[in-house]
């Protein structure tokens, strides 16, 4: 299974980026070393439906539910008590605070194998068999 992170465009009205969860049935490949970034492809939702373009190829997946909800939280430093640490050879002062950032119940799955995207002028040049 491949898990992928999408940064949303826009944030929600809330002011938080909305969050999906993609699972992919393969793995992806690129001749990039540094791929944090990387723009792999453009994916649009319509209702229950998602399709995912890389490059000249389309992959479609489905909407389905979660059989237990999957919290999505975020760590940082906390800031304004001080907190002594355990470690009292440092005398260091540290406090970590977990925030939960939303909760997933849905996921889309894309279990089936990419299709070519053929342009139209180039349909029908070629046949196979025969």
């Amino acid at each position: 299974m491949v898990c992928a992170v999408i940064f949303p465009l826009q944030t929600s009205k809330q002011g938080d980026p909305s969050l999906i969860l993609l699972e992919f049935q393969g793995n992806f490949q690129s001749s990039e070393t540094q791929v944090q970034n990387l723009k792999m492809g453009d994916i649009t939702f319509n209702n229950d439906k998602a399709t995912l373009v890389v490059g000249h190829h389309r992959i479609e997946g489905k909407k389905v539910k979660l059989p237990k909800p999957f919290a999505i939280i975020r760590k940082r430093p906390q800031e304004g008590e001080e907190m002594m640490d355990t470690d009292t050879a440092t005398n260091t002062t540290s406090s970590v605070v977990y925030d939960t950032v939303t909760i997933l119940k849905e996921k889309y799955v894309f279990s089936q194998r990419p299709g070519l995207i053929v342009q139209e002028s180039l349909r029908g040049l070629t046949r196979i068999g025969g």
